[in-house]
């Protein structure tokens, strides 16, 4: 339990949480703000209402993403081919290097 990060500095860590709980709170309420405001029922089961947000939240990101040019956390991801076809390649070595050990073949035993 001691990588637990409440257990570790429960203090610091629920205000943060208290900060998160709120947004959502806070999204869930405007989501059923929305529904009643288009002449639609709110959603009554608390749980449903928090996956829906959830799922809003999901194309919220990408529209704020779009909007603002901001990078999406695996663009930061680089990787150490400067083209595709490098990168082709090096898979290709790598798929063929595994097919041969799988098959048990070696350099000196391929002709």
């Amino acid at each position: 339990m001691a990588g637990e990060l409440y257990y570790n500095d429960f203090n610091e860590y629920s205000a943060i949480f208290n900060k998160h709980a709120g947004y959502i709170a806070e999204l869930m309420s405007m989501f059923n703000h929305q529904l009643y405001t288009q002449g639609l029922n709110p959603v009554e089961n608390s749980s449903e209402l928090f996956r829906i947000v959830l799922d809003v939240l999901f194309y919220s990101d990408l529209t704020y993403r779009t909007e603002k040019n901001a990078p999406d956390k695996y663009d930061l991801i680089t990787f150490p081919y400067s083209s595709k076809d490098e990168m082709l390649n090096s898979m290709r070595s790598l798929l063929k290097e595994e097919l041969d050990r799988y098959l048990g073949h070696s350099d000196a035993t391929d002709q």
